[in-house]
């Protein structure tokens, strides 16, 4: 919750992020960026080996970018605790991911007040929920900052995970819990026998790698050399940027910055690097600049890159002397997260904002993008890829290749033994049939621009007279189908012109699975045997056009090699998804289908169906009830059968009720006990409002210490068992069917509570909601949810406002309808000559219209213009025989 003073400070800072969005990030020369993603809500994202980028959003979902396009169903969709820095923290992929599928992930469990590690297996572009295995569950938090939450896989296979101190700072230096610190597991979530801790410490906290933390929200590992680099976020004057090691402590919160004093605490490591709130206010962001093909120029290379989320800029720091090279980027609305691709591009998240820890902007900021940097060529040429030595039989060709970038044009020249080649001037070279007098000769490439010229490292080419080995692959035969959860057998042999029959020793074995136009390793490496057996998986890849093709590759004691291969075609079924009635939405292994939808499948490949417990067509709501084959529950998972099926999931239609909201009442009430009358009454269709440091209504309802009941009747769409979820800042108290489910009359931020009861459908049940609100931020929420009816925000038409039907004076007259909106008509039924005297007022006794009527029998009728009234409530006083009574209508 935020002072007066804070609130004007967010407006401020709105207005400046308004103002940084409207420019790109200003790069070196020869950079530039596209945006290749937008509208996210994003925390960090990974890069899975064949190039697709997953994004985590607060909210619990994973989106994918697949070929510069952001696929629209979510890879994975889990229900976290969404508020302030709370929610999906954390995602890394396992690093045989392309074998066993696996994704971890960090995330605040909701309604539990706690961190989670879990485990999903991915299928194709989806994970289904049913596929987690919870890893860990971390200790309770204190607030709703300091989660952390950033995890990588390490050069030794193990998983670190870094986490905050959950707004506790003693938690740091306690090794007596997770706060605050960095762990590290194994990839089942067992605990390491060689951490620093694990012969020291009990249970869970012998998984601690380092500690002293405060918030770590971003880092990274450096290829190669396996170093750790976290950024922590600091508090009052500095940030950090830390080499992490193996039991040492960081010193939060005895040390922010460099430490300066004399007795420094134990195991005590001291920043690598450090700056000033002078020039920044919380570091994030990490990469190393090591990719496979290096596309930036030669100075960025082995650096480490980081941005700081307030002042926008990306800079760029020398691992190895620790010194700042330069500011890489600037202009950036709140960088969050970066990676570097295998081609050498860079890839960063910015999220939009008023920042400055503004709880609603944590909790959700939408118009975040995704970035991609390139260096498209300035300055001096320089190689990115060099050529490789090659070995070649007398007669063959050898071809070396080259990468390089500068600025353009770029001209090639290749060199034999220093000297220039005649004609050679592309990126590729190739001699054609090679003699043994070229054995040995040494090639390079020169690439040259109007600034300078650069030289690749030399390849060298080796010339032999033996030929090379003839590998034969026995089994499978060829034409064999697969079944995906079978296993494949293998089986080859060689024979050498000069050697003869090869041994098992000089055998290789590899498998890829083609996928489309790209392949994933699936057997790597297998050497020293003439035969081998691969289970083919049934989960990982949910396309129909991929087969494998196996390899075998023979040596012979030169090293001249020869490899041949084979491929394996699937056996396909063609399954079909439909519902009824027909035309609905369905998920077939994640992706959203609203027709009959006709799919081939890899036949034994683990499937996903999800049918909606409920969905919404035309107006009308339609709640799942089974699958045609008598199957209940909305997921199944099957293994694609032999034959065709067809798979028809049915729903009913539920018929909605015809409400309209409940009564609002609105009171100015410090002492919060509702003794006073209302200041304002209104129909609010649903319970659903973020006031943050506004009034309910400004000319009548304080921004502070006020009171709210809502009330009247809630109509359930079947007869099941009911959870209602108020989300409040601050206290609440919930009475359904008279019956308290809920009690949280506690001062706090955002939090969602929740109580359960049985409902019958077709019957109207009390309900009364108070809520209050102290100091700074105010919401109200309500949601429902059944094991047939999704969370959602509960429905207008399922609430009914107390006093919905016509107020009626005695017998005889009605005022209708109630809640009215242009106009309130009048009516009186009255067998007598009578004068009846009519007054209407609103809440704060103002006189709106009054009439003397003289009613003859049977029926008088009246109309009220009210189209310039305000939504409210209003008290009509009926007069008649000298007898007053007072009634309430209600203005929508």
């Amino acid at each position: 919750m935020k002072t007066n003073s804070m609130k004007i400070r967010l407006l401020l800072f709105a207005f400046l992020a308004l103002s940084l969005n409207t420019q790109a990030a200003k790069l070196p020369p020869g950079f530039i960026e596209e945006r290749i993603a937008q509208g996210l809500d994003p925390t960090t994202m990974a890069m899975a080996p064949d190039g697709r980028i997953f994004i985590a959003e607060k909210d619990g979902r994973i989106r994918i970018v697949e070929n510069g396009v952001l696929l629209e169903d979510p890879f994975l969709e889990i229900a976290v605790d969404n508020f302030n820095e709370r929610g999906l923290g954390g995602l890394a992929f396992h690093p045989n991911f392309e074998q066993n599928n696996w994704i971890y992930v960090t995330y605040t469990v909701p309604n539990q007040n706690h961190n989670r590690i879990s485990r999903f297996t991915a299928n194709g572009n989806y994970a289904p929920l049913q596929s987690e295995e919870i890893l860990l569950d971390l200790p309770r938090l204190t607030g709703t900052i300091h989660n952390g939450g950033a995890m990588a896989f390490g050069a030794d296979g193990k998983l670190y995970v870094a986490i905050g101190d959950g707004a506790n700072a003693a938690n740091s230096q306690d090794l007596n819990t997770l706060l605050g610190k960095f762990i590290r597991l194994n990839d089942d979530g067992s605990i390491p026998e060689d951490n620093p801790f694990a012969n020291v410490l009990a249970g869970e906290n012998r998984a601690i790698y380092a500690y002293g933390f405060r918030n770590p929200f971003t880092f990274a590992i450096q290829p190669g050399t396996g170093r750790i680099f976290a950024n922590e976020v600091g508090n009052e004057l500095y940030e950090e940027v830390n080499q992490i090691e193996s039991g040492k402590n960081y010193g939060w919160d005895e040390i922010e910055g460099y430490y300066q004093g004399n007795n420094a605490p134990e195991n005590y490591q001291d920043p690598f690097y450090s700056y000033h709130h002078d020039i920044g206010c919380a570091v994030i962001g990490a990469a190393f600049y090591n990719p496979e093909i290096v596309n930036f120029p030669p100075r960025y290379e082995g650096k480490y890159f980081f941005g700081d989320y307030c002042e926008g800029y990306i800079k760029v720091l020398d691992p190895e002397t620790g010194e700042m090279m330069e500011t890489f980027a600037t202009d950036i609305n709140r960088p969050i997260a970066m990676l570097v691709g295998p081609n050498g591009d860079l890839y960063y998240l910015d999220r939009p904002g008023i920042g400055n820890g503004s709880m609603q902007d944590n909790t959700s900021s939408s118009g975040a993008s995704l970035w991609r940097v390139r260096y498209t060529g300035s300055g001096a040429p320089f190689v990115s890829d060099h050529p490789d030595d090659v070995l070649v039989s007398v007669g063959e060709p050898a071809s070396f290749e080259i990468q390089s970038n500068g600025a353009a044009p770029l001209s090639y020249q290749w060199l034999r033994n220093g000297e220039e080649i005649i004609g050679a001037t592309e990126t590729t070279y190739r001699l054609e049939n090679c003699q043994l007098g070229d054995d040995q000769v040494q090639f390079s490439c020169r690439i040259s621009n109007e600034i300078s010229s650069a030289i690749s490292e030399t390849a060298i080419l080796r010339v032999t007279s033996n030929r090379r080995p003839a590998p034969e692959i026995t089994s499978p035969p060829a034409g064999m189908n697969y079944r995906a959860g079978m296993s494949l057998v293998f089986a080859g042999q060689a024979a050498d012109p000069e050697d003869g029959e090869l041994g098992n020793s000089q055998l290789f074995w590899r498998i890829d699975f083609h996928h489309n136009d790209h392949t994933h390793p699936a057997l790597t490496n297998l050497s020293g045997a003439n035969q081998g057996e691969y289970l083919i998986p049934q989960v990982g890849e949910t396309d129909d056009n991929v087969w494998y093709r196996i390899y075998l590759t023979a040596y012979d004691e030169e090293g001249l090699a020869q490899t041949v291969s084979r491929d394996i075609f699937p056996q396909k079924v063609s399954l079909n998804a439909q519902t009824q009635p027909a035309g609905l939405r369905l998920h077939v292994d994640g992706r959203t289908v609203e027709e009959a939808y006709t799919f081939q499948s890899v036949v034994g490949v683990q499937r996903t169906l999800r049918a909606p417990v409920s969905q919404e067509r035309g107006g009308e709501i339609y709640v799942f009830k089974e699958w045609a084959d008598g199957i209940t529950t909305p997921y199944r998972s099957f293994a694609a059968p032999e034959s065709p099926q067809s798979y028809t999931a049915i729903y009913e239609e539920i018929e909605r009720g015809n409400g309209e909201g409940l009564l609002g009442s609105y009171f100015n009430d410090p002492e919060a006990t509702f003794r006073t009358s209302p200041v304002f009454q209104r129909i609010d269709p649903t319970i659903n409002f973020n006031w943050a440091a506004s009034s309910p209504q400004e000319d009548r309802v304080d921004a502070d210490l006020f009171t709210v009941r809502w009330s009247g009747y809630v109509e359930p769409f079947v007869s099941e068992r009911y959870t209602f979820y108020p989300s409040t800042d601050d206290g609440v108290r919930l009475w359904v069917d008279d019956q308290l489910i809920i009690d949280q009359w506690v001062p706090q931020g955002i939090t969602e509570s929740s109580g359960s009861i049985e409902l019958e459908k077709g019957k109207r049940y009390r309900i009364r909601m108070e809520y209050y609100e102290a100091y700074g931020l105010a919401a109200a929420e309500l949601r429902w949810s059944s094991p047939r009816t999704p969370k959602q925000i509960i429905p207008s038409s399922q609430l009914y406002p107390d006093d919905l039907y016509a107020a009626q004076a005695g017998e005889s007259v009605y005022f209708f309808p109630n809640p009215f909106g242009e106009q309130l008509s009048f009516r009186i039924s009255d067998h007598r000559s009578t004068a009846y005297r009519v007054d209407i007022v609103d809440t704060q006794g103002r006189e709106l219209w009054n009439r003397l009527i003289f009613h003859e029998p049977q029926q008088t009728d009246l109309e009220v213009p009210t189209a310039n009234w305000a939504p409210g409530l209003y008290f009509v006083r009926v007069n008649v025989n000298n007898r007053t009574t007072v009634y309430k209508v209600v203005k929508r």
